[in-house]
């Protein structure tokens, strides 16, 4: 193990400076060859060495912490949860390492029931959002509250972009809390000559909040839109916002934002820091906004909240608190309705602190707010209204799931984490694994059909479909997530977990995978044994299972040995869809820009087409359009091609209703990608491109 490397117990800090210490008072030499093996991948080695560190001294933590952490990777989930425990209880939960892993633990159990509330919550989302983008936007005026304060020099600047509005029902109620400096004078004359309705509002100096506040009072517009003085709109702010958000019933939201780029009043600008605001699109198509807001303020600027009066005035305004005033009524407006984050940017961040003073915002600030907020949503007693927020009592599990799986664990209250571990330490030790008959070595008589196909390139639509045309797939596979997949992966869970661990421990992940896969050694027989016992555990005895994680793309041959050890005949699908659209969805998803993408397209299909080369025989290539476009066609292809039980009638209903349109978000004809690499080398995707779809086309002729 190199002392630069990560740390395998998940502290997040350098080998080096954790168990790698020269001073650590570790029981000695076994513990410390442990964390080498453990590092290495040769897991079977650490375990016996942590347990012979353990028998060694007994009292030592880490060794129990370590082991526990070793067992999680080899989904010995029960296991891992008792030394997990044993580790927090010896060290009276103090020790922030130990209760990250202890909820990754914990987030496995809480998957089955924790899933199924997803899957009805990202339904009910997405149903909500289909109706808001149906219905007409009602006619409202909207009222710009402007407060200031000791602000002359930049005033003027975010007034004229009020000025500037496309939308014409407006009024501008400007706030001066008590400034002493020219700002009063600046805004008069800005104010007259406007027009539509502005008026000043003068008061003692209070602070930004209670200024808002009483411009909010003083409003007659159905909605509210704040601005901060040195901020600035873009023209089409008020009119985008009232065509997302103005409808009958109360509403809020808010948009994208950025910096300006310059003084000059352009509504050119760059993305903010994360800390300051997230994209919608890259939090929207995980969990609902509400969810995101309790760990950071997406919003950005209490500046970009657009609300319904009455929605404001009824949450009692902003609060007292001088920092996160905006993020802290963000998330009270969202215990009452679900917000609407327009995906535009539409608010332009002007000048800030360069660094905070002493009190003021900053990342550490914000991490323990969200902590704060974290707490607070899992111990709330009282009922809230917005069944898609996640202090509503029916998605505590989701919450409680989505923390732990994050490694945020230590956030957590004690208590809470403590009571949820002990409810299940008896459950999971209770559970038995589903047993299966053992098959003669080389006996093929189940099968397993094996989706072969990269990130975003049709693999969920056609494993849904044919697991409801009869392909067996376990319980527990990965919940829909909204904007992304909201019909569902259809990927188990535990495929998944040892897919990630194994390229963790070849030093690749999904997004990087230039290794060379090994044939043989600790990694491969650990991998080979932990897929038999998945086989086992998740699949029974069904005849005909369905697996698929776009990630077996790279490592197809172990599993190809996996189940065929396992008394499996493997076939393949292999979905193929226009590269173009493959990595254009990427770049939509925040996960890679489109030249990124289409590398890692090359990389997949490459791999997977050495493989099916390498086993000449049980692979069908189909086009994703065939797909959605007859789809009774491309499962009777498959079935007769490779001798597999699909049925057509089966459930064909409910095939019908699975793929639509919608399921190709980004479309791109051939010619496009021929387009697209006109000006940039490209020779070794397009002939890989064409001599899939060349395999493609023959499959379908020899299937007819």
């Amino acid at each position: 193990m190199n002392r630069n490397d990560p740390c395998p117990c998940g502290s997040g800090r350098r080998y080096k400076h954790c168990h790698g210490r020269i001073d650590s008072a570790g029981p000695g030499a076994p513990h410390a060859e442990a964390l080498t093996a453990h590092r290495s991948g040769s897991l079977e080695r650490a375990e016996a060495l942590y347990r012979r560190a353990i028998d060694e001294r007994p009292d030592h933590v880490e060794s129990r912490h370590m082991l526990g952490v070793l067992q999680f990777e080899r989904m010995r989930f029960g296991e891992a949860l008792d030394l997990l425990w044993e580790a927090a209880e010896r060290t009276g939960w103090a020790e922030p390492a130990i209760r990250k892993n202890l909820g990754l633990a914990l987030a496995t159990f809480l998957g089955p029931q924790a899933n199924a509330r997803q899957e009805v919550l990202v339904a009910g989302y997405t149903a909500r959002a289909r109706a808001l983008k149906g219905a007409a936007p009602v006619a409202a005026r909207v009222s710009v509250v402007l407060p200031v304060y000791n602000d002359a020099r930049l005033v003027a600047r975010a007034i004229a972009s009020v000025a500037a509005q496309t939308y014409g029902d407006i009024e501008l109620v400007v706030v001066d809390d008590g400034s002493t400096d020219d700002t009063a004078t600046v805004v008069a004359q800005c104010l007259s000559g406007l027009a539509f309705p502005a008026k000043l509002v003068r008061r003692e100096h209070r602070g930004a909040g209670p200024a808002a506040n009483a411009g909010a009072t003083q409003a007659a517009g159905r909605y509210l839109a704040f601005l901060g003085a040195r901020d600035r709109y873009a023209p089409d702010r008020i009119e985008r916002m009232v065509a997302e958000i103005a409808r009958a019933t109360p509403l809020w939201g808010f948009s994208r934002v950025a910096y300006a780029v310059d003084d000059g009043g352009g509504s050119g600008g760059r993305e903010p820091h994360r800390d300051a605001a997230a994209r919608p699109r890259d939090f929207l198509g995980h969990e609902p906004a509400s969810f995101t807001l309790l760990t950071q303020d997406v919003a950005g600027s209490s500046g970009n909240l657009f609300i319904d009066r009455k929605l404001f005035l009824d949450l009692g305004g902003y609060g007292d608190r001088a920092q996160f005033r905006g993020w802290d009524l963000c998330v009270r407006a969202a215990e009452a309705v679900e917000p609407v984050a327009v995906d535009q940017r539409l608010y332009f961040l002007g000048e800030r602190e360069r660094s905070p003073a002493p009190g003021q915002t900053g990342p550490a600030s914000a991490d323990r707010m969200a902590a704060a907020l974290i707490a607070s949503a899992l111990t709330r007693e009282a009922p809230v209204a917005n069944e898609f927020c996640p202090q509503f009592a029916g998605n505590r599990d989701l919450l409680l799931r989505a923390e732990l799986r994050a490694g945020r664990g230590d956030r957590i209250p004690v208590p809470t984490l403590r009571s949820l571990a002990a409810t299940w330490r008896d459950r999971a030790n209770a559970a038995q694994p589903r047993k299966r008959n053992a098959s003669a070595p080389g006996a093929a008589d189940r099968t397993a059909l094996v989706v072969l196909g990269v990130y975003r390139s049709g693999t969920s639509a056609l494993s849904r479909a044919l697991n409801l045309c009869g392909a067996f797939l376990p319980e527990r596979v990965l919940a829909p997530r909204l904007g992304i997949n909201p019909k569902g992966f259809w990927e188990t869970e535990a495929v998944n977990h040892l897919d990630a661990r194994l390229l963790l421990h070849l030093g690749a992940d999904w997004k990087r995978v230039d290794f060379v896969l090994p044939q043989e050694g600790p990694i491969v027989d650990e991998f080979l044994a932990d897929a038999g016992r998945l086989l086992a555990t998740e699949y029974g005895d069904a005849p005909f299972i369905l697996i698929k994680d776009p990630r077996i793309c790279v490592l197809a041959p172990l599993w190809h040995r996996a189940l065929k050890q396992n008394g499996y005949r493997p076939v393949y699908v292999v979905p193929v869809r226009n590269p173009l659209e493959v990595a254009r969805s990427l770049e939509a998803q925040g996960d890679m820009p489109t030249a990124d993408g289409l590398a890692l397209w090359l990389t997949y299909m490459q791999r997977v087409e050495a493989f099916v080369d390498s086993i000449g025989a049980g692979v069908v290539h189909l086009r994703y359009t065939e797909l959605l476009d007859d789809w009774r066609r491309v499962v009777d292809r498959i079935a007769r091609r490779l001798h597999v039980p699909l049925a057509l009638d089966r459930r064909a209903d409910e095939v019908d209703r699975f793929l639509e349109a919608g399921l190709r978000n980004h479309q791109a004809a051939d010619g496009e990608l021929e387009a697209h690499f006109a000006a940039a080398p490209g020779d070794a995707l397009r002939a890989m491109y064409r001599q899939l779809l060349d395999r493609c086309e023959r499959d379908a002729a020899g299937a007819s």
